[in-house]
């Protein structure tokens, strides 16, 4: 694959100033990327004594999204970094990227909303695809900066405590903001000996009815 960055002006100039490339050949094991942009990174195993760490994010139009967290190895949530970015524009993060309460965001997800779920496997990169309808959504949630969340177990069922070591970890967006009508969702699952199964990627569409 080849990534290739652009450097735009801050005076939003259609002309970058400069651009650099770069080509991968080897990729994380964890690590998949879906037809929109969007993307998951995140260790394969729940070790003991070891710490852990997930990256994902978002492309929407100009816009993009992501989130690293970073847990310690007691399992206990240490660090989440938040990188929003906006393509030939200056972010200001008030206006463009309002923080939600989580009031607002449980306001926000209420009634019922459809859309598309792709999926790939821990297993190969095979993308499958089933339609999803949600009207009931699992909390606690911890709103973010920029219109984000993330929700998991806090702490992880790390192995030296825990037989069973499933969990999610979950990352969504209001790409529109919360008075929009589209939702973006990542999922990564991991099993009972916290093994990393899957990670699936919810297009959803806030139903008008």
């Amino acid at each position: 694959m080849r990534q290739t960055n652009a450097y735009y002006p801050l005076q939003g100039s259609p002309t970058p100033e400069s651009s650099q490339s770069w080509v991968y050949q080897d990729f994380s094991p964890g690590l998949r990327f879906f037809p929109d942009g969007s993307f998951s990174n995140g260790r394969l195993q729940l070790a003991p004594f070891s710490d852990f760490a997930v990256e994902q994010g978002f492309l929407w139009g100009d816009r993009k999204a992501r989130v690293v967290q970073q847990w310690d190895p007691q399992g206990r949530l240490v660090r989440v970094t938040v990188i929003l970015e906006r393509r030939g524009q200056v972010l200001d993060l008030g206006a463009d990227f309002p923080a939600l309460t989580q009031a607002q965001l449980g306001e926000a997800l209420q009634g019922r909303w459809r859309g598309i779920a792709q999926s790939f496997s821990a297993a190969d990169s095979l993308l499958s695809e089933t339609h999803v309808d949600l009207s009931e959504w699992a909390s606690p949630w911890d709103p973010l900066p920029g219109g984000l969340w993330m929700g998991g177990p806090d702490p992880l069922p790390i192995p030296t405590l825990h037989r069973d070591r499933r969990f999610s970890l979950s990352l969504s967006w209001f790409p529109e903001g919360p008075e929009g009508r589209h939702l973006l969702r990542l999922v990564r699952d991991y099993d009972e000996g916290g093994a990393w199964q899957r990670v699936t990627l919810m297009r959803l569409e806030r139903d008008p009815g």
